[in-house]
């Protein structure tokens, strides 16, 4: 026995004096500052999603009544009643390919709140449920809806039902682990022609508390918007810890809770609201270097997000991000808001098929095989490279989508090549995608992909310079 613990002291007193050489060849450092700077950083990269989504909100929410460009105060619905274009500059990558239905909802406010869908005549469509972390909460297609419509209840997790249970006239309950949700509706569009058609569907999407079930209810009264959606005014320095602060409070994860707990030794995720006041300089200055940084992480894990095919970064996290906190992060600085893979899967890039930046000063082919990706339609957007978003043009083109079939040219073996140039090319066979003089970014939408772009065994086209 006795040896045995001379032989532990012994151990004990080696790693000591391993550990004491080690220290002494150590850089000092602030330990408080390294320690704020180190924490800043996983706060802001865990908190990057509720943090778009609360910006978002803010910037949609930003009104006294509804508007026609989506906008609409807290807990009421906004529609947009044309597709969307350069001029529409919140949220990066918007599509140009459908109408749009948008409330941000709390529903600590409104309690449970039923979604109605119309009868819809094949018309594609989408009400997508995302909670504050932008993580999916459910989505209603015409596969678990129907053609005939139909009424859904949304309801803070553990809901517990009216007497009697589920009331009549619901067709099934999803539930939110945040009381604050995003509810995005899309109604699919072919061309300007199709606008009156599907206006008149798009108008039945809305949604209203549970109390005034078996209520009638008009279309949305909408308020023209003059000019694009209002910004808001940005937080400085310290203050976007403020914001991510608050998001963590009021929508709290209980499986995340070992993980935010540690941001409370910088005043973040605690009881009590962030205070700077109460920081130390030295966790200031930590938080402020973190500030700088852990953006610039962002961007540069987004660049290389997801599994590549041919070139193109296959976004398969979209909506079911787990703890892949900066998968989260950097697809929702990309493209807030972004969807399931079985509904919509969102090939991108910023390169060509030898790897070089994207530039209006070169010309590019891309050519779709017959077999396309996507059960309901595809399409290919353009944008500029720096903010994402839709870059004006001569012909009011920013995308091709297969949708549109009446603006499409195809080959004669099915397959549909675009050229991707700033000037209009002299093949009229080739449909044109305008681009940029600059650089620029490709972003492609399969709505409903098929299995085999789910698997990943689908080569999409290369972006090849001519």
């Amino acid at each position: 026995m006795m040896k045995k613990v001379l032989m532990t002291t012994l151990i004990a007193s080696s790693i000591l004096s391993s550990t004491c050489v080690f220290a002494a060849q150590l850089t000092p450092v602030n330990p408080q500052e390294e320690l704020a700077y180190n924490l800043g950083l996983q706060a802001f990269i865990y908190g990057a999603g509720p943090l778009t989504v609360a910006q978002v909100r803010a910037a949609s929410t930003n009104v006294d009544a509804p508007m026609d460009n989506g906008s609409a105060p807290l807990n009421m619905m906004g529609k947009t009643l044309k597709l969307a274009g350069p001029e529409d500059r919140v949220v990066p990558t918007v599509n140009n390919d459908t109408l749009y239905s948008q409330s941000h909802i709390n529903l600590n406010d409104t309690g449970p709140l039923v979604i109605e869908i119309p009868p819809t005549n094949n018309r594609y469509f989408i009400v997508q449920l995302l909670d504050d972390y932008s993580e999916a909460v459910g989505n209603l297609i015409e596969d678990n809806v129907g053609q005939d419509g139909g009424k859904f209840l949304l309801a803070n997790k553990g809901w517990k039902g009216v007497e009697g249970g589920i009331p009549d006239g619901i067709d099934g309950v999803i539930e939110s682990r945040t009381p604050l949700v995003w509810y995005i509706q899309r109604t699919g569009v072919s061309g300007n022609k199709d606008l009156a058609a599907a206006l008149k569907i798009h108008d039945g999407f809305i949604n209203y508390p549970l109390s005034e079930l078996g209520k009638s209810h008009k279309p949305v009264q909408l308020t023209h918007a003059k000019t694009g959606i209002s910004p808001v005014p940005q937080p400085k320095g310290l203050g976007w810890f403020s914001l991510i602060d608050k998001e963590l409070r009021n929508n709290s994860i209980a499986s995340d809770a070992s993980i935010v707990d540690q941001f409370k030794y910088i005043g973040i995720g605690g009881d009590e609201p962030f205070n700077p006041d109460k920081l130390t300089e030295d966790q200031k200055k930590g938080l402020m270097r973190a500030l700088n940084v852990a953006p610039q992480i962002i961007q540069y894990a987004s660049r290389d997000l997801g599994t590549k095919n041919n070139g193109w970064a296959m976004m398969y996290e979209g909506g079911r991000y787990g703890n892949d906190f900066l998968s989260r992060a950097s697809i929702n600085f990309r493209a807030a808001g972004l969807n399931t893979k079985e509904r919509a899967l969102y090939p991108n890039r910023y390169t060509d098929s030898d790897d070089q930046q994207l530039s209006g000063k070169n010309k590019y082919r891309m050519t779709m095989p017959a077999d396309a990706p996507a059960k309901a339609f595809w399409s290919l957007t353009m944008y500029d490279a720096k903010n994402l978003f839709m870059v004006p043009n001569s012909i009011d083109r920013y995308s091709i989508s297969t949708n549109r079939e009446d603006e499409l040219i195809y080959n004669k073996d099915g397959s549909l090549t675009v050229c991707i140039q700033n000037a209009k090319p002299t093949d009229t066979n080739c449909n044109w995608l305008p681009a940029p003089k600059d650089d620029f970014y490709l972003h492609m939408r399969l709505y409903e992909p098929t299995q085999a772009v789910l698997d990943n065994t689908y080569a999409l086209p290369q972006v090849i310079k001519q």
